[in-house]
């Protein structure tokens, strides 16, 4: 480990504690803060209004933190919620446990009552609630810690593993003048590097495999690049884990776990090495197994210990995963290591994911399938919520980078699809930007509708619209051989977008749908399909 250097800058402040603390969000490069406002941080947002931050008002404080989260996934750096005390705090908890789930960096600025346990109005114990699904919790009750902290939230949240840190601050310290001169420490980053001798023996482990195979996981996010160059020299074949979509998408076998190909999932159990890179091996991934892969010797590359019960590395290399994959590259560079041009397994991992097709039917696949055909040529980015059409989009697009593919993996959060392609938007404004979500799912964030009607954002929106929550009901038949509580009566999507004055289109056959394609992913505006699909149970 490399000694740890420090540069002391002295900053003046001249200014109150909203405005230093607004101030200090352009330091760190915040372009856009998502959120909801509130009486106890309205000081914050008359700084907002003097910034060059762009505000985003979202219409539900949940929505703000999940489009926060899709801003942070697409652009690969914090993203930034500010909400109000109370209700405007508790009702970002779903954002936050999805964000913590998958790994997201995020800075969420909250209210607080001036004197927590005096029974005030709107009070909540921010700390106690966030201690599980948050990184940290800093709280600045003196004007004098309004620079320390702010940087050490923004450090912590992207600081590997990423996850979400929550600021509160109270009305009264926003209100301070701030006119001190303090120091602010920065810290300069160290990489966590495995030992030679363990990259030279997981190398040697790997050459001498007859049936190698890498699963991508989650952690993979911020290091494609040498995941598919590690994957190129080694030839070694690639499958993803949910969380692991959209990394090495084009050299990848295809999805492993609870929701992928049954076949995928049986041939990988003859694998006799396995390097998990950045792998979680939740239960999603593991599919519920007494044992993952009982054959294989497993590898792991990540940033922490492995916590679950199903599965037992045989070797841990815990740090960066992008520095021991290069440490790993360079030395098989140096070395002139050669790899099996092919395994002799290689084909059989090679699934043929079909596409069910009747000739006549609208089904989640076909839809999903057609869209990528017509969208592929944009290089969209896309945006999923939780049931069948996530699976089946998971199943079906190949994207150019994980940052590409927008998904709740962790969580499992229905409502994450349109609020996150709202910050997919702002992350990147020239992508063509698409969410495919389902009837249920949809409704869970309905009200972001009007976000983006106001701000005029030229997302489209695939509804699969089964009159069901799919996935459930689909469950309920294989296991009690009928369904309850999951058939929805829907409201008419499209009087819905035209009241919020979005175009819509209501999609009942299949040339329906293909003209519809023609026309809309050109469109510079946002739009609707509500697009009648069958549920085949």
């Amino acid at each position: 480990m490399r000694n740890n250097l420090t540069k002391t800058k002295n900053i003046t402040k001249t200014t109150n504690g909203a405005e230093r603390i607004i101030s200090l969000l352009e330091e760190q490069g915040t372009e856009y803060v998502f959120g909801y406002p509130g009486g106890s941080v309205l000081p914050l947002y008359e700084a907002l209004s003097n910034s060059k931050i762009k505000h985003i008002l979202c219409r539900h404080e949940q929505a703000a933190t999940h489009a926060a989260e899709g801003y942070a996934k697409v652009k690969g750096k914090c993203g930034v919620v500010l909400v109000t005390s109370g209700p405007g705090f508790s009702n970002t908890i779903t954002g936050l446990l999805n964000a913590y789930s998958d790994n997201s960096p995020l800075v969420v600025i909250a209210g607080q009552t001036e004197n927590l346990d005096n029974n005030e109005f709107q009070e909540v114990n921010i700390r106690d609630i966030v201690k599980t699904f948050t990184k940290n919790c800093f709280d600045i009750t003196d004007e004098k810690d309004i620079d320390r902290i702010i940087y050490k939230a923004f450090k912590t949240a992207q600081t590997l593993p990423y996850a979400p840190v929550i600021i509160t601050v109270k009305n009264s310290i926003l209100n301070k003048t701030v006119s001190e001169t303090h120091p602010v420490r920065h810290r300069r980053e160290i990489k966590v590097e495995a030992p030679h001798s363990c990259v030279l023996k997981t190398i040697q482990t790997l050459k001498d495999a007859k049936r190698p195979l890498i699963v991508v996981g989650g952690g993979c996010k911020n290091v494609e690049r040498e995941v598919v160059e590690f994957a190129q020299l080694t030839h070694i074949p690639v499958v993803n884990t949910l969380n692991g979509k959209g990394v090495a998408d084009n050299l990848s076998c295809g999805l492993i776990g609870l929701c992928a190909n049954s076949d995928l999932n049986e041939y990988i159990k003859e694998s006799d090495i396995v390097l998990a890179l950045g792998v979680k091996f939740s239960n999603r991934t593991t599919d519920f197994v007494s044992k993952f892969l009982p054959k294989s010797k497993i590898i792991s590359i990540n940033i922490h210990k492995n916590t679950s019960d199903n599965v037992k590395p045989e070797k841990e290399l815990i740090g960066e995963l992008e520095v021991i994959l290069q440490q790993m590259i360079g030395t098989i560079k140096a070395k002139n290591i050669l790899f099996d041009i092919k395994y002799d397994w290689t084909e059989q991992l090679e699934v043929n994911d079909n596409i069910k097709d009747d000739g006549k039917s609208l089904t989640s696949e076909y839809v999903i399938n057609e869209i990528y055909k017509k969208s592929r040529k944009y290089n969209p980015i896309v945006t999923t919520d939780v049931g069948i059409h996530q699976i089946d989009a998971v199943k079906i697009f190949k994207t150019t980078s994980a940052r590409r593919f927008l998904t709740s993996g962790g969580f499992g959060t229905m409502g994450f699809g349109l609020p996150a392609a709202i910050g997919a938007y702002f992350a990147s404004p020239d992508s063509l930007v698409l969410n495919i979500t389902g009837d249920g799912s949809i409704q869970m964030n309905m009200q972001e509708l009007a976000t983006v009607a106001q701000y005029n954002i030229p997302v489209k929106i695939f509804i699969m619209d089964n009159s069901s929550l799919g996935m459930i009901e689909k469950l309920q038949v294989q296991k009690y051989n009928h369904s309850y509580q999951s058939e929805l009566i829907n409201p008419d999507f499209r009087k819905l977008a035209s009241a919020y004055g979005i175009h819509s289109y209501k999609i009942t056959t299949r040339e329906g749908l293909k003209m519809a394609l023609d026309e809309i992913l050109k469109y510079k505006k946002p739009v609707l399909l509500d697009i009648k699909v069958d549920l085949g149970v």
